[in-house]
Protein backbone atom coordinates (compact mmCIF):
# COMPACT_ATOMS: atom_id res chain seq x y z
CA UNK A 1 0.00 0.00 0.00
CA UNK A 2 1.48 3.79 -1.00
CA UNK A 3 -0.13 6.50 0.71
CA UNK A 4 -0.16 10.03 -0.65
CA UNK A 5 -0.83 12.77 1.15
CA UNK A 6 -3.11 16.18 0.30
CA UNK A 7 -1.65 19.48 -0.72
CA UNK A 8 0.68 20.60 2.09
CA UNK A 9 0.64 17.53 3.66
CA UNK A 10 3.70 15.29 4.92
CA UNK A 11 3.58 11.87 5.94
CA UNK A 12 2.47 12.10 9.38
CA UNK A 13 -0.81 12.79 8.88
CA UNK A 14 -1.23 8.83 7.82
CA UNK A 15 0.29 7.95 11.53
CA UNK A 16 -3.41 6.16 12.19
CA UNK A 17 -3.76 5.13 8.92
CA UNK A 18 -0.63 2.95 9.64
CA UNK A 19 -1.61 2.21 12.87
CA UNK A 20 -5.05 0.41 11.56
CA UNK A 21 -2.89 -1.38 8.23
CA UNK A 22 0.71 -2.22 9.59
CA UNK A 23 -0.19 -5.49 10.71
CA UNK A 24 -1.95 -6.55 7.68
CA UNK A 25 0.29 -5.37 4.54
CA UNK A 26 3.54 -3.11 4.04
CA UNK A 27 2.83 0.26 3.75
CA UNK A 28 4.62 3.27 2.31
CA UNK A 29 4.10 6.79 3.30
CA UNK A 30 6.48 9.48 2.21
CA UNK A 31 6.45 13.30 2.67
CA UNK A 32 6.43 15.10 -0.94
CA UNK A 33 9.82 16.92 -1.46
CA UNK A 34 9.43 20.31 0.35
CA UNK A 35 6.94 18.65 2.86
CA UNK A 36 7.55 17.37 6.25
CA UNK A 37 11.46 16.97 6.45
CA UNK A 38 12.22 16.48 2.88
CA UNK A 39 14.00 18.98 0.29
CA UNK A 40 12.53 21.12 -1.58
CA UNK A 41 13.31 19.25 -4.67
CA UNK A 42 12.48 20.94 -8.18
CA UNK A 43 10.19 23.70 -8.58
CA UNK A 44 7.45 21.92 -10.89
CA UNK A 45 5.49 19.97 -8.27
CA UNK A 46 3.03 19.08 -11.14
CA UNK A 47 1.47 14.83 -10.84
CA UNK A 48 3.44 13.57 -13.31
CA UNK A 49 6.54 14.79 -11.47
CA UNK A 50 5.32 13.65 -7.90
CA UNK A 51 5.04 10.04 -9.59
CA UNK A 52 8.16 9.75 -10.84
CA UNK A 53 9.91 10.70 -7.65
CA UNK A 54 7.65 8.16 -6.00
CA UNK A 55 8.48 6.17 -8.40
CA UNK A 56 12.70 6.62 -7.18
CA UNK A 57 11.62 6.32 -3.75
CA UNK A 58 9.71 2.98 -4.07
CA UNK A 59 12.72 1.58 -5.86
CA UNK A 60 15.21 2.39 -3.43
CA UNK A 61 12.60 0.58 -0.91
CA UNK A 62 12.96 -2.30 -2.39
CA UNK A 63 9.18 -2.39 -2.86
CA UNK A 64 7.80 -4.27 -6.28
CA UNK A 65 4.80 -3.41 -8.18
CA UNK A 66 1.50 -3.78 -8.24
CA UNK A 67 0.55 -1.18 -5.64
CA UNK A 68 -2.25 -0.70 -3.80
CA UNK A 69 -2.62 3.67 -3.95
CA UNK A 70 -3.91 5.53 -1.33
CA UNK A 71 -4.48 9.10 -2.73
CA UNK A 72 -6.19 12.18 -0.14
CA UNK A 73 -7.55 15.04 -1.25
CA UNK A 74 -4.95 16.20 -4.23
CA UNK A 75 -3.58 12.80 -3.40
CA UNK A 76 -5.75 11.05 -5.57
CA UNK A 77 -4.60 13.00 -8.64
CA UNK A 78 -1.16 11.27 -7.83
CA UNK A 79 -3.06 8.27 -7.59
CA UNK A 80 -5.11 8.70 -11.23
CA UNK A 81 -1.39 9.80 -13.24
CA UNK A 82 0.44 7.04 -11.96
CA UNK A 83 -2.46 4.65 -12.88
CA UNK A 84 -2.61 6.12 -16.01
CA UNK A 85 1.45 6.54 -16.42
CA UNK A 86 1.90 3.08 -14.98
CA UNK A 87 -1.02 1.12 -16.09
CA UNK A 88 0.68 -2.25 -15.06
CA UNK A 89 2.05 -1.02 -11.67
CA UNK A 90 -1.23 -0.35 -10.04
CA UNK A 91 -3.53 -3.00 -8.63
CA UNK A 92 -6.40 -0.82 -7.10
CA UNK A 93 -7.04 2.41 -5.98
CA UNK A 94 -8.19 4.38 -2.81
CA UNK A 95 -9.79 8.17 -2.87
CA UNK A 96 -10.22 9.45 -0.16
CA UNK A 97 -12.14 13.28 -0.45
CA UNK A 98 -10.69 13.42 -3.56
CA UNK A 99 -10.10 16.95 -5.39
CA UNK A 100 -12.08 16.44 -9.06
CA UNK A 101 -10.35 18.74 -12.18
CA UNK A 102 -14.26 20.12 -12.62
CA UNK A 103 -14.58 21.53 -8.50
CA UNK A 104 -13.46 25.11 -9.48
CA UNK A 105 -14.95 25.75 -12.62
CA UNK A 106 -18.71 24.12 -11.64
CA UNK A 107 -18.15 25.74 -7.81
CA UNK A 108 -17.84 29.38 -9.98
CA UNK A 109 -20.90 29.09 -11.52
CA UNK A 110 -22.46 29.43 -8.31
CA UNK A 111 -20.90 32.79 -7.50
CA UNK A 112 -21.21 36.27 -8.46
CA UNK A 113 -18.29 37.83 -9.97
CA UNK A 114 -17.61 39.89 -6.68
CA UNK A 115 -18.09 36.79 -4.56
CA UNK A 116 -15.77 34.82 -6.41
CA UNK A 117 -12.80 37.76 -6.47
CA UNK A 118 -13.59 37.84 -2.89
CA UNK A 119 -12.70 33.93 -2.66
CA UNK A 120 -9.95 34.17 -5.05
CA UNK A 121 -8.00 36.48 -2.54
CA UNK A 122 -8.81 34.99 1.01
CA UNK A 123 -8.00 31.40 -0.33
CA UNK A 124 -4.16 33.33 -2.06
CA UNK A 125 -3.76 35.04 1.30
CA UNK A 126 -3.96 32.44 3.16
CA UNK A 127 -1.56 30.26 0.85
CA UNK A 128 0.94 33.14 1.00
CA UNK A 129 1.17 32.48 4.32
CA UNK A 130 2.27 28.72 4.19
CA UNK A 131 5.50 27.36 3.85
CA UNK A 132 7.44 27.38 0.04
CA UNK A 133 7.30 23.52 -0.49
CA UNK A 134 3.51 23.57 0.01
CA UNK A 135 2.86 27.17 -1.87
CA UNK A 136 4.74 25.17 -4.48
CA UNK A 137 1.72 22.42 -4.40
CA UNK A 138 -1.27 24.64 -4.45
CA UNK A 139 0.83 26.77 -7.44
CA UNK A 140 0.10 23.46 -9.69
CA UNK A 141 -3.23 22.50 -8.78
CA UNK A 142 -5.11 24.19 -11.62
CA UNK A 143 -2.38 22.78 -14.33
CA UNK A 144 -2.92 19.72 -12.46
CA UNK A 145 -6.96 19.43 -12.74
CA UNK A 146 -6.32 20.21 -16.63
CA UNK A 147 -3.95 17.21 -16.76
CA UNK A 148 -6.92 14.87 -15.20
CA UNK A 149 -8.97 15.96 -18.30
CA UNK A 150 -6.64 14.57 -20.68
CA UNK A 151 -6.21 11.11 -19.11
CA UNK A 152 -6.99 8.09 -20.88
CA UNK A 153 -9.65 5.76 -19.42
CA UNK A 154 -7.61 3.85 -16.38
CA UNK A 155 -7.38 0.38 -16.15
CA UNK A 156 -10.34 -1.99 -14.65
CA UNK A 157 -9.13 -2.26 -11.08
CA UNK A 158 -10.84 -1.84 -7.83
CA UNK A 159 -11.46 1.83 -6.78
CA UNK A 160 -12.95 3.11 -3.44
CA UNK A 161 -14.06 6.58 -3.18
CA UNK A 162 -14.70 8.38 0.00
CA UNK A 163 -16.89 11.91 -0.32
CA UNK A 164 -16.92 13.47 3.05
CA UNK A 165 -19.84 15.92 3.43
CA UNK A 166 -19.81 16.94 7.24
CA UNK A 167 -21.21 20.53 7.00
CA UNK A 168 -21.50 22.63 10.00
CA UNK A 169 -20.55 26.16 12.04
CA UNK A 170 -16.53 25.85 10.61
CA UNK A 171 -17.78 25.47 7.04
CA UNK A 172 -20.24 28.62 7.15
CA UNK A 173 -17.50 30.67 8.91
CA UNK A 174 -15.74 29.97 5.92
CA UNK A 175 -18.32 31.00 3.54
CA UNK A 176 -19.00 27.64 2.12
CA UNK A 177 -22.46 27.02 1.40
CA UNK A 178 -24.38 23.58 1.79
CA UNK A 179 -24.66 23.50 -2.36
CA UNK A 180 -21.56 23.22 -2.21
CA UNK A 181 -21.39 19.93 -0.23
CA UNK A 182 -23.80 18.97 -2.62
CA UNK A 183 -21.57 19.42 -5.62
CA UNK A 184 -18.60 17.92 -4.11
CA UNK A 185 -20.61 14.73 -4.00
CA UNK A 186 -22.11 14.83 -6.87
CA UNK A 187 -18.44 15.33 -8.65
CA UNK A 188 -17.46 12.45 -6.83
CA UNK A 189 -20.19 10.38 -8.34
CA UNK A 190 -19.07 11.47 -11.48
CA UNK A 191 -15.31 10.30 -10.94
CA UNK A 192 -16.93 6.88 -9.96
CA UNK A 193 -18.98 6.52 -13.28
CA UNK A 194 -15.64 7.43 -15.34
CA UNK A 195 -13.89 4.54 -14.31
CA UNK A 196 -13.43 1.54 -16.65
CA UNK A 197 -16.99 0.00 -17.51
CA UNK A 198 -15.19 -3.51 -16.04
CA UNK A 199 -13.61 -1.55 -12.72
CA UNK A 200 -15.22 -2.49 -9.79
CA UNK A 201 -15.99 0.53 -7.98
CA UNK A 202 -17.51 1.26 -4.63
CA UNK A 203 -18.15 5.22 -3.60
CA UNK A 204 -19.01 5.88 -0.28
CA UNK A 205 -20.76 9.05 1.56
CA UNK A 206 -20.10 10.27 5.08
CA UNK A 207 -22.21 13.26 5.85
CA UNK A 208 -20.22 12.93 9.95
CA UNK A 209 -16.61 13.40 8.55
CA UNK A 210 -14.90 16.29 6.69
CA UNK A 211 -11.01 17.23 5.54
CA UNK A 212 -10.09 16.20 9.12
CA UNK A 213 -11.00 12.40 7.93
CA UNK A 214 -7.20 11.13 8.15
CA UNK A 215 -7.16 12.27 11.34
CA UNK A 216 -10.53 11.78 13.42
CA UNK A 217 -10.99 8.41 11.42
CA UNK A 218 -8.34 6.51 10.16
CA UNK A 219 -10.38 3.05 10.30
CA UNK A 220 -12.55 4.46 7.50
CA UNK A 221 -9.67 4.87 5.28
CA UNK A 222 -8.55 1.24 6.64
CA UNK A 223 -11.95 -0.04 5.41
CA UNK A 224 -11.65 1.23 2.08
CA UNK A 225 -8.14 -0.15 1.45
CA UNK A 226 -9.37 -3.71 3.04
CA UNK A 227 -12.28 -3.83 0.53
CA UNK A 228 -9.92 -3.13 -2.18
CA UNK A 229 -7.63 -5.97 -1.39
CA UNK A 230 -10.69 -8.39 -0.91
CA UNK A 231 -11.31 -7.22 -4.29
CA UNK A 232 -8.50 -8.32 -5.12
CA UNK A 233 -7.75 -11.42 -3.77
CA UNK A 234 -11.44 -12.53 -5.16
CA UNK A 235 -9.87 -12.41 -8.61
Amino acid sequence: MVLDGGAGQDLRVWKGVVDELSKEARVVTWSRPGLGSSELGLVGRGSPRIVEELRIVLEALEVEPPYVLVGNAVGAFHARAFAAMYRDEVAAMVLIDPSHEDWLKRLRLTRSTAEWREMGDAFHKEVNLLPEGTRREFAELEEDADRMKRLPILPAMPVWILSCTRFDERDEAAGRRREDIALWEELHSELASSMHPQATVQHITRSDLGSDVLEVSPQTVAEGVRWAIEELRGR
